[in-house]
């Protein structure tokens, strides 16, 4: 039960970064991309740390099959070479963020179908908020509109969406299945 909390809680932050990263994105497209590969970096180093800490706060029973440790290195080292070699993650912008919005909207994917086979009757609204999530990736992978400050307050709305989706399915799916273990447990 306590891998499903820190699940909820780890998505809920992630939400709430994309929700804040999308806002700074949509309101200053023009924003200095070398202030925000370094907040990518910042983000990745922070995570990774918080994923070593937690490997060896867990007790041993649950960290045991877990891979938070070398989870938490590879995307601390990430982030150092983020911060160190900015320029060249500049360019891949677009490529790292519509990859999370796609991944984003594939573990929706998932957590719909789980609510379907689970009984649930909205299970359908779960899908249909992650097919809109996937074509919000698709689209800031291709890079239709070619501007550069039209894409990134393309890319900013696709992250709102997609905190704000991932944030509704956690809140809901965590509630159901709360839900599901209490009529287990009775």
């Amino acid at each position: 039960m306590q891998f499903l909390k820190d699940l909820k809680w780890n998505s809920i932050i992630s939400s709430i970064l994309m929700i804040i990263l999308g806002i700074l994105l949509l309101l200053f497209p023009t924003l200095s991309l070398s202030v925000l590969v370094t907040m990518i970096g910042i983000t990745a180093c922070v995570g990774g740390l918080f994923s070593i800490i937690r490997y060896f706060t867990m007790d041993l029973k649950e960290s045991y099959y877990r891979n938070d440790f070398l989870i938490g290195i590879v995307v601390m080292t990430l982030g150092i070479l983020i911060l160190f070699k900015p320029t060249f993650f500049i360019s891949l912008i677009p490529l790292i963020l519509g990859i999370a919005v796609l991944f984003s909207g594939f573990s929706k994917l998932q957590d719909g179908i789980d609510a379907k086979r689970l009984g649930y009757k909205d299970s359908l609204l779960y899908i249909i908020l992650a097919i809109i999530d996937i074509i919000f990736g698709i689209v800031i992978l291709f890079d239709p509109f070619g501007a550069a400050s039209v894409m990134f307050m393309i890319i900013g709305i696709g992250l709102i969406y997609s905190g704000i989706s991932d944030l509704y399915v956690t809140l809901y799916l965590a509630k159901k299945f709360k839900d599901f273990y209490k009529d287990i447990e009775n």
